[in-house]
């Protein structure tokens, strides 16, 4: 399948001039030839928000950043090496099991020298 046999139908651009104009009533999007191949894809209409909106939506957001923030616990360097060592051993244990049930020996990708 191609793109724009699956994509949802694009909604018309209106400057904005005409989007004051506009009613609200749905306006049915034009559908695509099904005969021909599009070039290439309309681009959307940018959305245009009121600054009180955009304000509002900015201290909402960074509101949730530092809540999200204040819950982090951020790893000290003695996590960083312990979560290393962790890695590493089930890494080995992981190689060992494939040797032994295939009985070939896994590819250590760290040490390829490459030309």
């Amino acid at each position: 399948m191609r793109y724009y046999e699956f994509a949802t139908p694009s909604k018309p651009i209106l400057k904005i001039s005409q989007q004051a104009q506009d009613t609200g009533a749905n306006t049915p999007a034009t559908p695509l030839p099904q005969n021909t191949v599009p070039t290439a894809v309309s681009a959307e209409p940018i959305k245009v928000y009121p600054r009180a909106w955009q304000r509002e939506w900015l201290q909402r957001y960074l509101a949730a950043q530092m809540a999200r923030d204040a819950q982090t616990i951020t790893p000290t360097a003695d996590d960083i090496a312990i979560a290393s060592i962790r890695y590493g051993e089930a890494q080995r244990a992981a190689d060992a099991e494939y040797e032994r049930k295939t009985g070939k020996a896994a590819i250590d990708r760290r040490w390829v020298k490459r030309d």
